[in-house]
C-alpha cells in the first residue's frame, strides 16, 4: 500500500471516528445515563454521581462534556484503531463492524465498565447498566464501518476540500497519538492505573498496526502475518481480562 493512501485512511479514521463518537459515545452515553437514572427509581434521584452531577438532572455543561470526552476523544481513538486494523478485519467482510465493536468491548470495556466507579453502585440494577454501556461499544463498531468507508471515498476525491479534510484528520491523529503516548509513558514511570495501562495498550495497537501496514509487502509473509495475529490476540486477551474482572466486580 502506498503511504499517501494509508495517510488518507488515518484521516478517515480520525474524522469518521469523531463523527460516530459524538453520536454514539456522546449522545448515546447521555441516553444510557438517562435510562439508568429512570431504572434506579426515586431513591437514587438527586444523588451526586462520581463526576459531580446529580442523578436525574440533564445539564448543558454535562452534555457538552460527554460530547467532548466520550464523543470526540474516544471517537478519534476508536476510528484510528479501526483504520490501523483494517487488514485484520477484512476476513469478516460485511460483519467487520460487528467484529470490531466486540473486539473494542473486550479490549477497552474496562475504561467505561470500571468497578471503581461509584455510579455502578448508585444506579441499579447493575446488570442493566453493564448491558447498556457494553452495547455502546458494539453500536460504535457497527456504525463506524460504513461511515469510515464513505469518509474514505470522500477523501479520495482529490479536491481542495477533500485534501484539506485529509490534512485536518492527519493532524488530529498525530496530536492525539503523540500526546497519548507521552501521557502513557509518563504514567508508567509512577504507579499506572488499569485505565492508563489499557489506554497505552490501545495506543500501542494503533502504532504497531499502522507501522506494519506502512511496511507493506515486506511483512506480508506467512510468519509475519501469524506474528501480527498473535500480538493482536495477546492485546485482546489482556484487555478482556481487565474488562471481565471489572464486570464481575460490578455485578457482585
Amino acid at each position: 500500500m502506498r503511504i499517501p493512501q494509508l495517510l488518507r485512511e488515518i484521516a478517515a479514521g480520525s474524522l469518521a471516528g469523531m463523527a460516530v463518537g459524538i453520536v454514539v459515545g456522546g449522545l448515546g452515553a447521555r441516553l444510557v445515563m438517562r435510562l439508568s437514572a429512570l431504572a434506579a427509581g426515586s431513591v437514587a434521584q438527586g444523588v451526586t454521581t462520581s463526576n459531580g452531577n446529580r442523578v436525574g438532572e440533564i445539564t448543558l455543561a454535562g452534555t457538552i462534556g460527554l460530547i467532548i470526552f466520550a464523543g470526540v476523544f474516544t471517537g478519534i481513538f476508536g476510528g484510528l484503531l479501526y483504520a490501523s486494523l483494517r487488514p485484520w478485519l477484512a476476513p469478516f467482510a460485511r460483519w467487520r463492524g460487528l467484529a470490531f465493536g466486540l473486539g473494542l468491548l473486550a479490549l477497552a470495556g474496562s475504561l467505561v465498565l470500571d468497578a471503581a466507579n461509584s455510579d455502578f453502585i448508585i444506579l441499579r440494577p447493575p446488570l442493566l447498566n453493564v448491558a447498556m454501556f457494553a452495547a455502546l461499544f458494539v453500536i460504535f463498531g457497527i456504525a463506524l464501518a460504513p461511515v469510515f468507508d464513505r469518509t474514505l471515498r470522500a477523501l479520495d476525491g482529490g479536491s481542495v476540500v477533500s485534501d484539506g479534510l485529509t490534512l485536518l484528520g492527519i493532524v488530529l491523529a498525530a496530536l492525539f497519538v503523540g500526546l497519548g503516548l507521552v501521557a502513557g509513558f509518563s504514567a508508567l514511570a509512577s504507579d499506572p492505573t488499569a485505565v492508563e495501562i489499557i489506554t497505552l495498550l490501545m495506543l500501542a495497537v494503533v502504532v504497531v498496526g499502522l507501522s506494519v501496514r506502512a511496511l507493506g509487502r515486506r511483512v506480508a509473509s506467512r510468519p509475519w502475518r501469524l506474528g501480527t495475529y498473535a500480538l493482536l490476540i495477546a492485546a485482546l486477551l489482556v484487555g478482556a481480562a481487565y474488562t471481565y474482572g471489572s464486570v464481575v466486580r460490578i455485578l457482585t
